[in-house]
């Protein structure tokens, strides 16, 4: 994780129990049984900020996804031209962060609370301990993740081919 920006974002304290409750509000949780989410509250941390906090930059390393349970989160772009784009506004049981969960690699992007926002994340080190305690549901997991990273993939390449087409 990115130590500097989430030792900033204090972590509240919330039993795997409370943590499973919040999950289980969300439609992300929706391909899960009771089980597998009260299971899963033990992998992911519950964060409150308010609007305007900066959950990551653009370019930071960090290796955790988040889920909105509630708020809204404008994921932004630094242009060639050093202009901040936004790309997308995510809310309550969207994820951010994938990518970074996934392959360690730099932020593609800033995410910042346009509204207070409560998340809960999960982290590389959170992952595999899950693989190692529950390995049905780490795969399950992860699986749901590859298939939004495709999805997200699908939806960016019809916008590059209708911004083509437009030009």
């Amino acid at each position: 994780m990115n130590r500097t920006l989430m030792d900033k974002l204090k972590p509240v304290n919330y039993t795997p129990l409370e943590v499973a409750e919040l999950i289980d509000k969300t439609n992300w949780a929706n391909e899960f049984g009771w089980e597998e989410i009260r299971k899963l509250g033990a992998y992911f941390t519950t964060y409150q900020v308010s609007k305007g906090t900066v959950i990551f930059y653009e370019g930071a390393r960090a290796d955790y996804m988040g889920l909105i349970i509630s708020g809204k989160i404008r994921i932004s772009k630094t242009s060639p031209d050093r202009s901040v784009r936004p790309l997308v506004v995510l809310t309550e049981s969207q994820t951010f962060g994938e990518q970074s969960l996934i392959d360690g690699e730099p932020r593609s992007g800033l995410a910042e609370a346009i509204a207070d926002t409560t998340f809960v994340i999960t982290s590389r080190r959170q992952l595999f301990r899950m693989a190692e305690e529950e390995p049905e549901l780490a795969f399950k997991v992860l699986w749901k993740i590859s298939r939004m990273i495709s999805q997200r993939l699908r939806h960016t390449s019809l916008k590059l081919l209708d911004s083509t087409r437009l030009s």
